[in-house]
């Protein structure tokens, strides 16, 4: 009877091993995993990305490559109604970086359930310049002959609200009935 009650142990932690790694997808070392997006403008989003999110209320969480000399601002709308500029954050505040690391973080409003997108506008925009050589793509001049450059990025991410209760994983019904198997058992075998 102990050899079975170990064996139905055993498959009770297989299924719950199961249940935890169901529907789990896991990343390449790309620039795009299940944890961010990056996107050519030096934007990478931590949240809220393509995924299903349990809650109506987000935040606009994200990291931006900012390039010395360069000017830049950022703006977001999520389904063209919502929106507003994204405040940036030097990381390290004290030293100078050809690419300063900046941290912006949005207290989105209470989003309803279903779809939405949400759009990232980047500007970058190169005053005064006067280098040997044109600054190049994705640069342009403001007008022919300008000093002035701007570089102008748009990013969309889409992304679901469901706040309905999740529901069991089959193997996670099936691992409790076996551990309850178990220890009925094992406590009667006991007692």
């Amino acid at each position: 009877m102990f050899i079975k009650s170990c064996l139905c142990f055993f498959i009770s932690f297989l299924f719950i091993l199961a249940s935890i790694f169901d529907g789990i997808s896991f990343a390449s070392s790309e620039t795009n995993s299940i944890d961010y997006v990056h996107f050519p403008s030096g934007a990478t989003v931590y949240s809220p990305i393509n995924r299903t999110y349990h809650s109506n209320f987000l935040y606009l969480n994200l990291t931006f490559g900012a390039g010395l000399g360069i000017r830049y601002s950022l703006n977001y709308s999520i389904d063209g109604e919502h929106g507003g500029s994204i405040p940036l954050v030097a990381q390290f505040p004290d030293e100078l970086h050809v690419v300063n690391m900046m941290t912006g973080l949005v207290a989105l409003p209470e989003l309803s359930e279903g779809s939405h997108l949400l759009t990232i506008n980047v500007l970058c925009s190169l005053n005064n310049y006067h280098g040997a050589n044109p600054p190049g793509l994705p640069f342009t001049p403001t007008c022919p002959g300008s000093s002035d450059y701007t570089a102008t990025y748009s990013h969309a991410l889409n992304f679901t609200i469901d706040t309905s209760i999740p529901e069991f994983s089959v193997w996670i019904v099936i691992s409790l009935f076996l551990i309850s198997s178990f220890v009925g058992v094992f406590f009667k075998k006991v007692v």
